[in-house]
C-alpha cells in the first residue's frame, strides 16, 4: 500500500488577515540568522496585529485554565505562582508591543489644561473623601514604564508570605490591567509616546531592549513574537539621538 504523505493543513489566522504560523516562523529565523534583518513596515503593521492577537489569547488562556473568571478568594501557592510568572512575561511583551506603536505616531503638542477647584463643601457637611481613600486599595494599573534596575550586583528583597493559599484578588486585578490595554491599545501608545517623549526632553540615554528569556515555556507564536520583539522596538529607538 502506498503510504500517503502528510501534510500540515494551512495555519488559520485568528480574526482573518494577519501574519500565518510560517510567516512568523520565518521572521523569528532570519532573525537568529541575521539579526538585522526585521520586518519592512508595511509588515510591521501585520505583526503588530497579530501580536495583539496572541497577547489577547494568552491572557484568555491564563485566565481560563486558573478559573480567574470564576473570581475565586483564594489559589493555591504553585497555582499562584505559575499565574504572575505567565502575567509578567504577558505584560512584557504587551508592553514591547505597545512601544513600536508609540515610536511611530508623531504626536500634537501637549496643550495645558488649567486645573479646575473643586466644588466647596455645603456648610454642615463633614468631608469624609480622605478617609475612603485610606480604606480603598488602589486599582492596579499596566506599568508602561518599569522601574529602573538597581545597582549592580544587588538583589531584589523576598517578600514573606505565609504558607498556604493565596489571595486571587491581585492577580484579577493584574488580568484586568492587561485586558484594558488590549482593549484599547491606540490609547495605551499615545500613552507610552509621551511618557517616551518626556525621557527624550530630560536627556535620558537611549535604552536598550534585551531578549526575553523563557521562551521556550511559552506557546509557539507567542514565543516567536516575543523574540521578533527586540530587534523592532531598538530599531525604532535607533533615532532616538536625533532633534524631535
Amino acid at each position: 500500500s502506498r503510504l500517503r504523505e502528510r501534510r500540515d493543513p494551512p495555519a488559520k489566522l485568528v480574526g482573518g488577515e494577519g501574519l500565518s504560523r510560517s510567516h512568523l516562523s520565518t521572521l523569528e529565523s532570519d532573525r537568529i540568522a541575521n539579526p538585522a534583518r526585521l520586518p519592512r513596515m508595511d509588515d510591521t503593521s501585520a505583526f503588530l496585529k497579530q501580536g495583539l492577537e496572541q497577547a489577547q489569547l494568552e491572557l484568555a488562556d491564563i485566565v481560563g485554565g486558573a478559573n480567574l473568571h470564576l473570581k475565586p478568594e483564594t489559589v493555591t501557592r504553585s497555582l499562584g505562582a505559575r499565574i504572575r510568572a505567565r502575567l509578567k512575561a504577558l505584560e512584557t511583551i504587551l508592553r514591547r508591543l505597545i512601544l513600536v506603536m508609540a515610536m511611530a505616531l508623531d504626536l500634537a503638542p501637549v496643550k495645558p489644561r488649567a486645573r479646575q477647584a473643586s466644588a466647596p463643601v455645603p456648610e454642615g457637611v463633614e468631608d469624609v473623601t480622605a478617609s475612603f481613600r485610606a480604606h480603598t486599595r488602589p486599582a492596579r494599573r499596566f506599568t508602561l514604564m518599569p522601574r529602573p534596575l538597581g545597582a549592580p550586583g544587588t538583589l531584589p528583597q523576598a517578600s514573606s508570605m505565609p504558607p498556604g493559599p493565596v489571595p486571587a484578588a491581585p492577580l484579577l486585578a493584574w488580568a484586568k490591567s492587561i485586558y484594558l490595554v488590549l482593549n484599547d491599545p491606540d490609547a495605551a501608545a499615545r500613552r507610552m509616546a509621551r511618557a517616551v517623549q518626556r525621557l527624550k526632553t530630560r536627556g535620558e540615554g537611549r535604552p536598550y531592549c534585551r531578549p526575553m528569556t523563557g521562551r521556550h515555556r511559552m506557546r509557539p507564536q507567542l514565543a516567536l513574537v516575543a523574540g521578533v520583539l527586540p530587534g523592532l522596538v531598538n530599531r525604532a529607538f535607533e533615532a532616538w539621538n536625533d532633534s524631535g
